[in-house]
């Protein structure tokens, strides 16, 4: 009887130490943690994330999602959650809370980016947010524009082989034996062009460094006669000074001679011995009545 109650004593112990260790990992598994504080945040979205998802900081667990509650009003409707904070740790006020999912396969969980602030966050506060990127309603909005996008880009490659079937033969039209050989008839005329226009840069050159040549002679003919021409050009200016002051008596000699030319003149006219010393013959002529 006594070797009974020992066994009834053991298995009571061992039934209790599992209960206890059991209770142990489910607080583990949880997350509860004594002397923890709550904290809020809000978002418009909140797809995948459920009561007792995890909350990190930097990559942290530092506590879990009590509770989500719907806030309506405004111009649309948005979900506060209830936020379970490990006790004393320290949020700067400009941090911000998103929606993460750290792996493929993971859960989603509320991810805290710790801000600059000095001033900390208060127990009851309400946490900034920042809306997440929804990957699977992005792939599927990628996927519906796939399926808009692939049949008319199927068409437009379709209309575009098309123009390039036409554009080919064209070009094979085009490029026939006839034409093949005045293209390369173009091209040895180019060939001769340019070697002509070779010879005539070369030249060019010729005349260029012969024209250098006599620049070079005319300056230095120039330079050696420098004080000739110097002289040359003074005497003529001393004589065109003479000229210029004697110009008027000059012109008004000249003005008389022209007079006494005509006046020599008027009279040869009227008495062509007078160059001998002749008088003039008697005019018997009648006047007409």
């Amino acid at each position: 009887m006594k070797k009974d109650n020992i066994n009834y004593l053991m298995v009571g112990v061992f039934v209790i130490a599992t209960l206890l260790l059991l209770f142990a990992m489910l607080y583990r598994i949880t997350g509860q943690q004594s002397g923890a504080e709550v904290y809020y945040v809000e978002f418009d979205k909140i797809t995948g994330i459920k009561d007792g998802a995890a909350v990190t900081y930097e990559g942290y667990q530092i506590g879990q999602v009590n509770s989500v509650e719907p806030v309506f009003g405004g111009s649309r409707t948005r979900y506060k959650m209830q936020l379970s904070i490990k006790g004393g740790w320290p949020i700067p006020a400009d941090s911000i809370a998103e929606i993460a999912m750290p792996g493929i396969i993971a859960d989603k969980q509320i991810e805290i980016t710790e801000g600059q602030s000095k001033n900390r966050l208060q127990p009851g506060d309400l946490i900034a947010s920042r809306e997440a990127v929804d990957m699977m309603a992005l792939a599927s909005s990628i996927g519906n524009e796939l399926d808009n996008f692939v049949p008319n880009m199927a068409g437009d490659i379709s209309n575009l082989l098309k123009k390039l079937n036409h554009s080919a033969s064209q070009i094979e039209t085009m490029l026939d034996d006839e034409n093949i050989q005045h293209i390369d008839n173009m091209f040895l005329n180019a060939d001769d062009a340019s070697k002509s226009l070779a010879k005539l840069a070369s030249g060019f050159d010729k005349v260029n460094h012969q024209l250098d040549e006599l620049l070079k002679r005319s300056s230095a003919l120039v330079a050696d006669n420098d004080e000739d021409i110097r002289h040359s050009v003074l005497a003529l200016k001393k004589s065109m000074d003479v000229i210029s002051s004697h110009i008027n008596s000059i012109v008004y000699n000249l003005d008389a001679s022209s007079r006494n030319m005509n006046e020599l003149s008027r009279q040869l006219r009227d008495n062509p011995g007078a160059i001998l010393g002749s008088k003039p013959p008697v005019d018997n002529a009648v006047p007409a009545k």
